[in-house]
């Protein structure tokens, strides 16, 4: 199994450290960025496992956190205070640090942030203890991989940027990684501007998440007129861009899109005074102002990935050495169908739409798992064997995106998607050798 390694991977290790040595980096320097880079990928897959594990049939860690952020803080400051295995260097530049944490550990922090925080009425507090018995493993095992790059990637923890420090003085700026050079330069600002479409739409669902009261959402606001959607997503197009990132290992590219919190408080109360028309005793103008008593941070932040256009990976994998397999090359989707007693109102779509959106992800799950990695070997097969990425997986599925909703009479189709290279990515890195003794 592990000889399907993509050998680019290395090929990429060599390239960069020809590079590092031509801007005069230190050995020394070399091994601190790697390290550096191997923390900072170790504390996001545990975000990323944490926040795919699920809470009950309805919600996910990812969605609960979304209600507050003093939940966010509470979960990313458990994430980042996870004490970190003893690095491992190689001799192509490398760096591997492992990471785990019993389930039992997040299933308290959480317990514990829901009886702080939590205003809602969705998640109980017997439902964090079904986690245990629903989850087979006791323990979260996660190997962070990093080689000498001072840029570090989007979406970590709150705190772990600080945490890892500055790169060490004299580390280069980052450089385009070597894999990317092989192929061409419009692939890859065609992968940056489709991760900055996902960016978008990964930003509007935060804030559609928004809590107005009790029992009602932005999105239940913005589900009384498709009026108010649109302009809610026009107002999204203008979004500052933070910062892009293109993987080392992989062809994925991510952007990170900020708006400003008041800017969001700003425009939902405009559009409210404008087009809302529910009754006056649901959501009122005071219950926009109390989201800002809600909402800690200054603003919202999103990151969306893409991949370049299938020519040019189709190209690039003719000449590899070992190919990827074909679905790597594309995005995997699937579509669910739900409905609603009272589909031909706003609320009974958007209840109709969620009931599709769940049913999608399920069969996106079903898809995944029927991926062929070589020969006549499945990723559920390989999944099975590797509990310590189950989690992984989980979490790719719960990330994935929504790209198109539809309604019909009787109820409503959503169509949700996952980069194929993201897959590859998690299984891929999988079957690497374990680190030497």
């Amino acid at each position: 199994m592990r000889a399907v390694r993509v050998t680019v991977f290395g090929a990429w290790l060599l390239a960069g450290l020809t590079w590092a040595a031509a801007q005069d980096v230190s050995p020394e320097q070399q091994k601190l960025l790697a390290k550096r880079a191997a923390e900072a990928d170790a504390y996001r897959k545990l975000a990323e496992a944490v926040y795919g594990l699920q809470i009950n049939s309805r919600t996910y860690v990812k969605n609960f956190v979304a209600e507050s952020d003093d939940i966010r803080g509470d979960v990313d400051t458990f994430v980042k205070g996870i004490r970190l295995g003893t690095p491992t260097w190689y001799e192509d530049g490398s760096c591997e640090v492992p990471a785990e944490v019993t389930v039992a550990k997040v299933v308290e922090t959480l317990r514990s942030a829901h009886d702080r925080y939590y205003k809602g009425d969705e998640i109980k507090t017997s439902d964090f203890e079904s986690i245990t018995r629903r989850i087979e493993k006791k323990v979260i095992k996660v190997l962070g991989m990093g080689a000498p790059r001072p840029d570090l990637p989007p979406d970590l923890p709150a705190g772990a940027a600080e945490l890892l420090g500055p790169p060490p003085p004299g580390a280069p700026k980052p450089a385009i990684p070597a894999i990317w050079t092989k192929l061409p330069v419009q692939a890859r600002l065609r992968a940056l501007q489709a991760a900055r479409v996902d960016a978008q739409r990964r930003l509007a669902e935060r804030i559609k998440g928004l809590r107005l009261t009790a029992r009602t959402q932005v999105r239940d606001f913005a589900a009384e007129s498709d009026v108010i959607t649109t302009e809610l997503n026009a107002y999204l197009v203008g979004m500052e861009e933070v910062g892009s990132y293109l993987h080392n290992d992989e062809f994925i590219a991510e952007v990170t899109l900020r708006v400003p919190t008041e800017q969001v408080i700003t425009t939902i109360k405009e559009l409210h005074s404008r087009h809302y028309t529910d009754d006056p005793d649901d959501t009122r103008g005071h219950d926009i102002e109390d989201i800002v008593k809600t909402v800690v941070k200054k603003d919202f932040e999103a990151t969306g990935m893409g991949v370049p256009p299938r020519e040019y990976l189709r190209a690039y994998n003719e000449a590899a050495a070992v190919q990827m397999p074909d679905w790597s090359m594309s995005a995997i989707e699937a579509q669910g169908q739900g409905t609603d007693p009272e589909i031909g109102t706003p609320q009974g779509k958007l209840r109709a739409a969620r009931a599709a959106e769940l049913d999608a992800k399920r069969k996106l799950a079903e898809r995944i798992a029927g991926l062929k990695i070589q020969s006549e070997t499945l990723v559920r097969d390989f999944v099975s064997q590797h509990d310590e990425i189950r989690s992984l997986v989980d979490a790719i599925l719960v990330d994935a995106a929504v790209t198109k909703t539809d309604f019909a009479a009787d109820g409503a189709t959503v169509t949700v998607a996952v980069p194929g290279m993201k897959v590859w990515g998690v299984v891929n890195e999988a079957q690497r050798p374990p680190p030497k003794p």
